[in-house]
């Protein structure tokens, strides 16, 4: 399936580039302007100066500021805008705080591709 994001703002919070640029190669053929930073704290501090951002995928694990507590500070600020945890630790409880922090969706690594196109799009449509 085909996935047209032209347009739409990707904030991707990664520190590991590899996840990165896994995340950049599937995106790239769906029009989506990809941003990235590399921790919670930059995840905040850029949906706050970029009002035009669309959607904010959000690693759980990086250093410093955390994926769950820079989740809560974006949705203070921006309620509405979607964000997709996606982390490579699977823990009990984990998606129940992830979504207590704001986040919309909660996505397990390795990610299922054909699953993010689809969870992306219910939010970008």
């Amino acid at each position: 399936m085909d996935y047209n994001w032209l347009d739409k703002n990707i904030l991707i919070a990664e520190d590991i580039d590899v996840n990165f640029r896994f995340l950049e190669k599937i995106l790239q053929d769906t029009g989506a302007i990809i941003k990235r930073v590399y921790n919670g704290q930059e995840a905040v501090d850029y949906c706050e100066e970029n009002k035009n951002v669309d959607l904010v995928l959000m690693d759980i694990q990086m250093p410093g500021m955390d994926g769950y507590e820079a989740s809560t500070l974006i949705k203070k600020t921006r309620p509405n805008l979607p964000i997709i945890a996606q982390t490579a630790h699977a823990i009990e409880g984990g998606r129940e705080k992830g979504i207590e922090s704001g986040c919309d969706e909660y996505i397990v690594k390795p990610i299922n591709i054909n699953k993010l196109y689809a969870t992306i799009d219910k939010y970008l449509k």
